[in-house]
């Protein structure tokens, strides 16, 4: 609906205009009132009317000066009819100098304003949608020119975006890049949709007095710039803080990297590279979800030692235990203990080749494994092959993790000395006859599905389901030649709900069908018992 404000300072002709128009079956919203042109023009200001509807004669600022002000003071393109009693020339001129888009006689007809609001109902569409484009077209231009900024720097690009945004070398400014935390590759769409939902919010979550700009910075990250020229330096920071924890908030799963604040477009360089410094600061810790505020660290900061060992070793002792959880845990903490203290790159590194080194002193086997490219020794001693990735806290904790599972897998257990892959061939020979799928059974051993498979056929020399398949059609056999049970009772006995799917599986694994099986069955017993005649 299109908003209305009229501007009249008499009350019953105010009255009129509430009572005698139908504004929603017209397609309009009244959205207020006044009775003279200051007061109107302070509604404007809030509301932005699409149409003003005003007398020409009130008090401290009549009808026309109201126009004019809108044009010269406000600068806004609102539509604006003039509701008058008097038709003398010299009005109708002025009207037509302010562009006044229609000039109505009073007293109020229903049927001329409804049929006046029907036929203004079109211009005022096409006009939405100019200002629409246009404004679409200003924040596009804005956006690269701040993109530009940022990547290439300089007087000249700081120049264009100042220009583009009237900005001033006082203003103050900040810089709010967030992007997916911990991203599953099975869901990027997560990570693409941040855009729209930062400008979203740029638009409706934040109070006035500031100017956000929302920009696409990389693909999957979503900047904001926050711009204010009223707060001081300490308050803009703290409104530029609670902007980015408002993000953080609104942006669930999302890491929001906020930068200090400067003055003028000039430091927005600058503001980039603390951003991107509290960026690889948080994916070499993990890259946890909320807000990372940039801090100013020592050059050679002391590291906690003591807890670094205490981490490490609580770490080793989840993995010689198979403690999956347990490991999480601590990998967690000594991820949260680089990210508190301010953990340079090359500690990180020096931590994590550590722990690799202690992982192959304790747990490694003689030859072999080291070979093999699936195996951890070798994940261990590649891991960091010309990928700087690999050093990022998330990749670290997948690839203990993945350590872990390989470990609890080729481990004997206590109780049987067996590995977990015999113990789930074990298993799964005790409870053939049942419903049974891989993703049942690697949760039972407290392992990965995809990994679990993969150990099993190594150990197997099978694949899960045709170990499976094998042991319920070795069974099948015995029930249908030492059996009377017809084919459609043995099916269900071994765990196949589908007839036709166990005579298939039947087929594929003997070479013919179990009802041609079984009648053989039955010859081979009717000729043993056959008395032999000479």
């Amino acid at each position: 609906m299109f908003k209305v404000l009229v501007v009249d300072d008499e009350p019953l002709m105010l009255e009129g205009w509430k009572t005698m128009v139908d504004w929603q079956g017209c397609g309009y919203e009244l959205c207020g009132t006044a009775t003279d042109g200051e007061e109107a023009l302070a509604s404007i200001r809030a509301s932005e009317p699409d149409l003003v509807l005003t007398d020409v004669r009130m008090p401290v600022l009549d009808g026309l000066g109201l126009i004019r002000a809108m044009r010269d003071e406000l600068r806004v393109s609102t539509m604006t009819v003039i509701v008058s009693a008097y038709s003398e020339f010299t009005y109708a001129q002025q009207a037509l100098r302010y562009q006044v888009d229609r000039y109505v006689l009073k007293p109020l007809v229903p049927e001329e304003i409804h049929r006046l609001l029907l036929e203004l109902a079109g211009p005022l569409e096409k006009r939405l949608l100019e200002k629409d484009t246009a404004q679409r077209e200003r924040a596009a231009a804005a956006a690269a020119a701040v993109v530009s900024l940022l990547k290439q720097g300089g007087p000249t690009a700081a120049g264009a975006a100042a220009r583009v945004l009237g900005v001033r070398e006082e203003t103050r400014c900040g810089l709010v890049i967030a992007e997916a935390a911990q991203v599953d590759p099975g869901r990027v769409d997560d990570a693409m949709s941040l855009l729209p939902r930062v400008q979203r919010m740029a638009g409706a979550e934040f109070p006035g007095g500031l100017q956000l700009l929302a920009f696409e910075e990389a693909p999957g990250r979503a900047g904001l710039l926050v711009l204010d020229d009223g707060s001081s330096g300490d308050a803009f920071e703290s409104r530029l803080t609670g902007t980015a924890a408002v993000l953080a908030e609104q942006l669930e799963h999302a890491a929001v990297y906020c930068s200090m604040a400067a003055a003028g477009l000039a430091g927005l360089t600058e503001l980039y590279r603390q951003t991107m410094v509290t960026r690889r600061r948080s994916m070499l810790c993990g890259r946890r979800a909320g807000m990372h505020r940039y801090q100013e660290y020592p050059a050679a900061p002391s590291f906690p030692l003591e807890d670094l060992t205490r981490c490490t070793e609580m770490l080793l002792h989840a993995m010689d235990s198979a403690d999956l959880e347990g490991v999480s845990r601590a990998a967690d903490s000594l991820l949260l203990l680089f990210e508190r203290s301010g953990a340079q790159e090359c500690w990180v590194q020096a931590a994590a080749r550590h722990l690799h080194g202690e992982l192959l002193r304790r747990f490694a086997a003689p030859g072999g494994a080291a070979a093999e490219e699936d195996g951890w020794q070798w994940q261990m001693l590649h891991a960091w092959d010309g990928h700087e990735e690999a050093w990022y806290g998330e990749s670290l904790k997948r690839l203990w993790t993945k350590t872990a599972r390989w470990l609890a897998v080729r481990k004997e257990s206590p109780m049987t000395g067996h590995s977990v892959v015999a113990e789930a061939a074990a298993y799964l020979r005790r409870h053939y006859r049942e419903k049974i799928q891989l993703r049942d059974v690697a949760r039972r051993f407290h392992l990965s599905p995809v990994y679990f498979g993969q150990q099993f056929k190594r150990e197997t020399g099978m694949r899960f389901n045709e170990f499976l398949h094998k042991l319920r059609i070795g069974e099948a056999l015995k029930l249908l030649r030492l059996t009377e049970l017809r084919v459609s009772e043995i099916a269900p006995m071994l765990g196949y709900h589908d007839t036709e799917y166990f005579t298939h599986k039947f087929k594929a694994l003997t070479g013919e069908s179990p009802s041609l099986y079984k009648s053989k069955c039955r010859e081979d017993r009717y000729a043993e018992s056959r008395p032999d005649v000479p």
